[in-house]
């Protein structure tokens, strides 16, 4: 039985939910709005937090209710999601990168203290694959310059350093609610902030967009239906893994199923509107389950990195204190499509150009040398929660083996 490189969960209930929502007359307004948004806050000791209709969504709301003027400075990490730094551009800011470090893939605080100035007035700091970056070092510096400090929390809900948990470092905090998160209400999202008048702010901008229709629900529940389907490993293994196999022997080393970025691919389409009381509900039915779901992901991260920690270099903590959800297990292995490739042939799916180094999509003539590394070298492996340990060893010994017949060593 071959493997698929992630599992995507139907939200229980989600059809059933709905008709009744729609009978009860509650699926666009209602009391679950609020609820899940204090349930949400209080599971990560925020103040307040706010429900978006999308991630991208609750950027925009949050940089028109910080009121930081068009033109000035923010600082992203050279490494990660393209679509953060082309909002950015979009709306209207001067976009700087930095580095990104290797350990945990997230922005360098020695490269954000040497790049950091008067005129930066916010900070990104995105917590890639579940891993969260020294976000602690990073906020010292950005108060220090007086500049606003944003978490890209997308992959992190449930991760902590110390005994806090991410998005509570910075003045705000952006997660998401898509298909293949943490938890998953066919999108959407939560804008968690220290501050209550800034969630007031976050909360009008959100409230003058005009609500979603039928047309786009029905298409999120066929969407979410359809990615549940065919990453069930019965359907995957019947079809789907076939249909890998062959694009990838037609494309060469190309990795069809791989999102290719583009400027003018930054559309607010489909990304606007109003979150729904049926999605929160959804939410509200997952929240308290996500406690055991990524222990039970890390239990399987840890295991996959502690057998193959000799042979293959894995993005990881920085540091005992620091707990990771593993939404992602990154290895850093040189020649990654190869071994990407021949993973596949030996019935182990994997994910790879997923974040790239974004310096390289915008004019410019500085280079990241880490960021460029991480795109060539990061492969995510599967070792989603509904992973037996026998399956994990199995995967283990795959990737051993392929490493091994191709002849590369672990990097540092």
């Amino acid at each position: 039985m071959a493997i698929p490189r992630q599992r995507i969960r139907l939200p229980s209930t989600a059809w059933r939910s709905a008709l009744s929502s729609l009978l009860r007359g509650d699926l666009w307004e209602g009391p679950d709005i609020a609820r899940f948004e204090h349930a949400f806050a209080d599971a990560i000791g925020a103040p307040d937090a706010v429900a978006v209709p999308s991630g991208r969504a609750g950027f925009r709301f949050l940089f028109e209710a910080l009121g930081l003027p068009p033109g000035g400075e923010v600082i992203c990490s050279a490494f990660g999601y393209p679509i953060v730094p082309f909002l950015v551009k979009s709306l209207g800011y001067d976009l700087k990168f930095v580095d990104c470090e290797m350990q945990t893939l997230g922005m360098d605080p020695e490269a954000l203290a040497a790049s950091i100035s008067d005129r930066t007035q916010a900070v990104i700091a995105t917590h890639l694959y579940g891993v969260p970056c020294r976000i602690k070092e990073i906020a010292g510096i950005s108060n220090a310059h007086g500049s606003a400090l944003i978490e890209d929390c997308a992959h992190c809900f449930g991760a902590s350093v110390g005994i806090r948990k991410v998005g509570t470092f910075g003045d705000a905090g952006c997660f998401s609610f898509e298909t293949s998160k943490i938890i998953n209400t066919m999108g959407g999202g939560m804008v968690a902030v220290r501050d209550k008048i800034l969630g007031a702010r976050v909360r009008e901008a959100g409230s003058r967009e005009s609500r979603s229709g039928m047309r786009w629900l029905t298409g999120r529940l066929f969407r979410t239906s359809f990615e549940a389907a065919v990453t069930n490993p019965l359907l995957f293994n019947l079809g789907v893994y076939q249909a890998l196999r062959f694009a990838a022997t037609s494309q060469g080393s190309a990795d069809r199923f791989a999102s290719g970025y583009q400027g003018d691919e930054v559309s607010m389409a489909g990304k606007m509107g109003r979150y729904t009381n049926y999605q929160a509900h959804l939410g509200l039915k997952q929240i308290q389950a996500t406690a055991n779901m990524n222990a039970r992901r890390r239990a399987n991260a840890e295991r996959l990195i502690g057998r193959l920690r000799d042979r293959v270099k894995f993005q990881e903590p920085a540091g005992p204190i620091v707990t990771a959800n593993y939404m992602l297990v990154t290895a850093l292995v040189p020649r990654m499509q190869e071994v990407s490739a021949q993973l596949l042939r030996a019935g182990v799916d994997t994910k790879h150009l997923y974040m790239r180094d974004c310096s390289r999509m915008f004019d410019g003539s500085q280079k990241f040398p880490n960021a460029a590394r991480a795109e060539k070298e990061a492969l995510h492996l599967p070792a989603h929660p509904q992973l037996s340990t026998g399956q994990i060893d199995t995967i283990a010994a795959k990737v051993a083996a392929v490493v091994t017949g191709l002849g590369i060593a672990r990097t540092s």
